[in-house]
């Protein structure tokens, strides 16, 4: 039996057939240009979407988004790639009309700053056709976030102790190259030759004194952007948005940015996100908040794990009426014996006291005090119930419940209770009594994670700056959301949501002699005439 063989090369075949016919109905480019073709990208911030009279004419914007929203659906994100593949690709072919931009051109366009925001808005945009087709089940939703490389090597993060460790070493070289120039000259004035030159040892001392001057800029540097926001203990040299953050439980750090999401619990699709430079523990209500807002609802649960565990964002999510489930640390009490410690003492709202076990009770003056991190910010108001100590001394539980520094300083027992312990409390007690809503968490945020940095490899980012990066990653959420999507509807049934969704019905316009063989109608565009302006076409049936 013969092996199979394939066409002559010299015979018609790739352009012998229209690339309308080449392309499937239910083919995901067609998604995306029914969608970029829907969305009013002036009024989305895009820039060339209104052309000057003079200079060379732009590629649309819509072109280029077209290009990147296919890119991204496939795993493709270099500019270099995706001009490759304008080239190559026919289902790019038939998407960009045959255009070819280089790649410089591709890659201005993800990294134009207004652009930022307008890609934010196409990723909520594309959420209201998932709103429409009922996707959401907007009661749940679980919150996480993820470290993504920055393009910033470790050795280009600074904090203050790390330039201080610099100049001590440099120091120290510059005295050893001291010596050396002294054995050098001490060498050539007994008339001998140096093992090192004194112009080889000044040049060194030259490039140390250099580094020390810089380090010391840095350092001032540091210490200014300090005086505005005690919270900054790092600079980034190379991208300076970048931070410094744990990795993972085991305390590996690296130079990355935390990109929120928050995911809805009936299909994972991801209602919200954010590209971050602080931890997890200052970002709930923020996260939280965002997702509400976004699904248009007046209450909304959330589910989180103990990194989110913070007195003050649970309040925040009160406010809002978002009720949480937030993982609680559990608190070390070895320090007392079991029925001694603070879960074991009743807290009087009436009264405002807390009743000990054996009955006394602990009051408060009413001052809150400031609780300070290391870096010297206010992490939390706390009030402090004590009782005398002429009181604990008598009580046939003192050896228990006082500590023997209190016994020393004469001092009775002493509770702290937060300003926010209220919302605490009831956080805990909710996630005791909802153990299994709780446990659908990880199975609910990890998808989207799991997929954009496991099965896509997107694990890093490719720009530079916190808004840069948000813009990669409205893309990324974009294409991630459209590929669920296709999957639960199907192209058919999307495509059917887009129009429906977006009330301006809109014709696909193609350059001049190039037909479109559509289910409806055949479309020509007149030289010159902008896509957009659907008088200047002529159509016939």
């Amino acid at each position: 039996m013969a092996h199979r063989t394939g066409k002559d090369r010299i015979q018609f075949g790739l352009f012998a057939t229209p690339l309308e016919e080449m392309i499937a109905e239910e083919n995901i480019v067609r998604v995306i240009d029914i969608f970029v073709d829907k969305l009013d990208l002036d009024k989305l911030g895009f820039e060339h979407v209104r052309t000057k009279q003079t200079g060379s004419p732009p590629y649309e914007p819509a072109l280029l988004l077209k290009i990147y929203m296919y890119g991204y659906f496939n795993r493709i994100r270099s500019s270099r790639r995706l001009e490759v593949e304008c080239g190559r690709n026919i289902e790019m072919m038939w998407l960009t009309n045959l255009q070819q931009p280089s790649y410089h051109t591709i890659a201005t366009f993800r990294s134009i700053k207004a652009h930022g925001p307008a890609l934010k808005q196409v990723f909520r945009l594309f959420n209201q056709v998932l709103v429409q087709a009922e996707l959401f089940g907007k009661e749940l939703i679980a919150v996480d976030g993820t470290k993504i490389r920055a393009q910033n090597s470790k050795k280009n993060n600074l904090s203050a102790e790390k330039i201080n460790k610099r100049l001590d070493y440099h120091a120290g070289k510059f005295q050893e190259y001291l010596d050396e120039l002294d054995r050098a000259d001490a060498a050539i004035a007994a008339g001998k030759t140096p093992d090192i030159s004194p112009e080889t040892l000044n040049k060194a001392l030259d490039e140390i004194q250099q580094r020390s001057e810089k380090l010391y800029g840095l350092l001032e540097v540091l210490q200014e952007i300090q005086k505005e926001d005690p919270s900054v203990l790092q600079i980034s040299l190379t991208d300076p948005d970048a931070r410094t953050m744990a990795t993972n439980n085991l305390g590996h750090t690296d130079i990355v940015y935390n990109v929120q999401s928050a995911v809805d619990d009936t299909h994972c699709l991801v209602v919200d996100f954010s590209v971050e430079k602080v931890p997890d523990v200052h970002l709930l209500g923020k996260v939280a908040t965002a997702a509400k807002v976004e699904l248009r609802v007046e209450t909304l649960e959330v589910l989180a794990d103990k990194g989110y565990c913070s007195g003050a964002e649970l309040q925040k999510c009160v406010k809002e009426h978002i009720t949480t489930y937030v993982a609680y640390p559990e608190q070390d009490y070895k320090s007392k014996e079991t029925g001694f410690q603070k879960i074991d003492f009743t807290y009087d709202a009436d009264k405002d006291v807390y009743i000990c076990p054996a009955k006394q009770e602990l009051s408060s003056n009413g001052t809150l005090y400031d609780k300070k991190g290391r870096t010297g910010q206010v992490q939390n108001q706390i009030k402090v119930y004590k009782a005398s100590y002429k009181t604990c001394a008598e009580c046939p539980f003192a050896s228990k419940c006082l500590t023997a520094s209190l016994h020393k300083q004469r001092h009775g027992r002493q509770i702290e209770r937060s300003k926010y312990e209220e919302a605490v409390t009831n956080n805990r007690l909710r996630v005791i009594n909802n153990r299994d809503k709780y446990k659908r968490r990880q199975a609910i945020v990890e998808h989207p994670f799991g997929t954009i940095k496991r099965s896509w490899g997107y694990y890093y980012t490719l720009l530079k700056g916190k808004e840069k990066v948000e813009a990669e990653y409205s893309l990324v959420f974009l294409t991630y959301n459209l590929r669920r999507a296709v999957n639960i509807l199907g192209i058919k049934a999307l495509l059917e949501r887009i129009k429906a969704c977006f009330s301006i019905k809109t014709v696909v316009y193609l350059p001049f002699r190039t037909l479109f063989f559509g289910p409806t109608k055949l479309v020509y565009l007149k030289p010159g005439v902008h896509r957009s302006d659907p008088a200047a076409c002529r159509r016939t049936a």
